[in-house]
């Protein structure tokens, strides 16, 4: 394995935990509960598939026009699976944005009506789900600039190479 494919690894594990805590957060009491995000699991499974895709076809050592194409493949799944996991963090910060502002800039003669336990948990849910996302996003975005098949992105020169 390289660095890159350890890199995307660490974001497609990154990315399945943002989608547990996604997941975790509409299904607890309080003020997100039930409040799904439009292609939010869909975007997130993709993305992990995309990785898991990328960093497969990274290992695969084949010459030709087969070794190219798949180049090529792994190519664009390093692309598009960080693009999907913006559109998660987009998607889940703009859906959220107007309930954490109320939950937590609320007036101070109906915050202790909307500041309850089961509120600020899932406020900070859906932060927690917001900071998995970005951090995976992050990780995906450093895993596509390295090199899925020689080690640390260093190719051996082939008169070294036996």
């Amino acid at each position: 394995f390289s660095a890159g494919a350890w890199i995307a690894c660490c974001a497609a594990v990154l990315s399945l935990v943002a989608l547990i805590v996604y997941s975790i957060n509409i299904a607890s009491a309080g003020y997100f509960q039930g409040a799904a995000v439009t292609n939010q699991v869909l975007f997130s499974i993709l993305a992990i598939v995309l990785l898991a895709a990328a960093i497969v076809i990274g290992q695969l050592k084949l010459d030709g026009v087969v070794g190219k194409v798949l180049k090529l493949v792994a190519g664009c799944c390093q692309i598009v699976a960080p693009v999907l996991l913006a559109a998660c963090l987009i998607n889940l910060i703009s859906a959220r944005v107007e309930g954490l502002g109320f939950i937590y800039f609320s007036n101070a003669d109906v915050a202790l009506e909307v500041q309850t336990p089961a509120n600020l948990s899932s406020a900070t849910g859906s932060i927690a789900s917001m900071v998995c996302y970005g951090v995976a996003m992050i990780a995906a975005i450093v895993a596509a600039s390295a090199s899925l098949s020689s080690a640390f992105g260093v190719s051996t020169p082939s008169c070294l190479s036996a």
